[in-house]
């Protein structure tokens, strides 16, 4: 029982006296915390409409009394609302601002003032890719559903003609689709395939000896460093060509997924399209290379710098999944592209969204190199201390 004992407390103070291990304890508790408050946060922002935000709404009444337009206005009246004037457009006209994000509803109601046995008539046309829009619509069908439900009678008929009330194109739709699932996919797998590669080739030489036998060489250590990084970055660059091509070729399988058929001839994104998912996945890749060769530097084993290596994962996994309420692809401050791996989440989203956003995809591309550069020369001054490459 003393032997046990005298094990016992061995082991928790090697534990609790090291400052390292007593970190890792702590941190993911502290890290989950602050991530899941940002990322409810997030959600809340990107999938909700403000509070003083105004609907834009066009209204028109077919046949109707004024207690009918009365009744009709009553609907939406707990809603922030702003009616346009409807005289000066055609229903065609007002359809096409819907479609270009303009206008957020158009309602068309109709009362045959002959006939008072027939019920009531509402069309609702809106966007489904717009948040404002798809929002304000949801809450008409609410209304009218708790107003029936309140005179327990099926009261007014709504979107009963044949026609198409979501205005939303088909690419737009198809676009909302790939940016909500390809983002989040490409983090991950990006980030799976450096961190398989990195640590082995850092931390894994530490662990073996031979590091130490390349740090005594007459080769500068920031050559050494410098080597290694690019080396790594380019078996990593495999990486990211493999996870583009990947990309293009399950754009059709992932449109067929919906309930329209879709074939090649519905993907309408063009060359630099392309060339831009390309350019971005790099510069990401070589961003996750930076962040985990330093975490490899510091550690001493492989199995050290993937313990080290687990809350950058975290993180890395709530950005891509955060990228996933950024699937409409709407326009974002141009502060956001400076985020690292979120800049690429939401460039991503964008261009999938077909909402190219030529400034931000730049910004992207120009900081992750920056970055990047920023942690060469961090790994570099890593390589020339001694006390962290021969950390016992």
């Amino acid at each position: 029982m003393k032997e046990m004992l005298l094990i016992i407390k061995k082991e928790l103070v090697r534990v609790f006296t090291d400052r390292r291990m007593l970190a890792s304890l702590i941190f993911p508790g502290l890290l989950i915390f602050i991530l899941y408050a940002i990322m409810g946060n997030v959600m809340k922002n990107v999938s909700s409409v403000d509070d003083d935000y105004s609907y834009q709404v066009y209204a028109i009444y077919e046949d109707c009394s004024q207690d009918g337009i009365k009744f009709a206005q009553d609907l939406l009246k707990d809603y922030n609302i702003t009616y346009l004037n409807a005289n000066e457009k055609t229903v065609t006209e007002i359809k096409e601002e819907i479609r270009n994000k303009e206008v957020d509803l158009l309602v068309i109601y109709k009362h045959d003032l002959m006939d008072l046995e027939t019920k009531p008539e509402v069309s609702l046309y809106y966007n489904s890719v717009k948040v404002e829009s798809s929002a304000i619509y949801q809450n008409v069908l609410m209304t009218i559903s708790a107003y029936e439900s309140a005179n327990l009678e099926d009261l007014i008929k709504i979107n009963t003609a044949e026609d198409t009330y979501d205005l939303a194109s088909l690419d737009e739709v198809n676009g909302s689709l790939y940016a909500m699932l390809l983002p989040m996919l490409l983090i991950i797998f990006a980030f799976s395939g450096v961190m398989g590669i990195v640590p082995d080739s850092i931390a894994g030489e530490k662990e073996r000896g031979t590091m130490a036998t390349l740090l005594v060489t007459p080769v500068k250590r920031h050559n050494l460093a410098l080597g290694k990084l690019i080396s790594v970055s380019i078996i990593s660059l495999v990486s990211a060509v493999s996870s583009f091509l990947g990309t293009i070729l399950s754009l059709p399988f992932l449109g067929s997924a919906q309930m329209s058929s879709i074939s090649f001839s519905n993907l309408n994104y063009g060359p630099l399209d392309y060339l831009y998912i390309l350019l971005i996945i790099i510069t990401m890749i070589l961003l996750f290379v930076g962040m985990l060769s330093i975490v490899s530097a510091v550690a001493k084993s492989v199995k050290e710098a993937n313990s080290y290596s687990t809350p950058i994962m975290i993180v890395v996994l709530v950005i891509a999944i955060i990228s996933m309420f950024n699937a409409r692809g709407g326009d974002s401050s141009i502060s956001l592209y400076f985020i690292p791996v979120y800049n690429c989440a939401l460039a991503l989203s964008n261009i999938l969204a077909y909402n190219v956003n030529i400034i931000g995809i730049l910004i992207t591309i120009i900081s992750n190199i920056v970055y990047t550069v920023l942690l060469a020369v961090v790994i570099a001054r890593l390589f020339n201390s001694e006390r962290v490459m021969f950390r016992s």
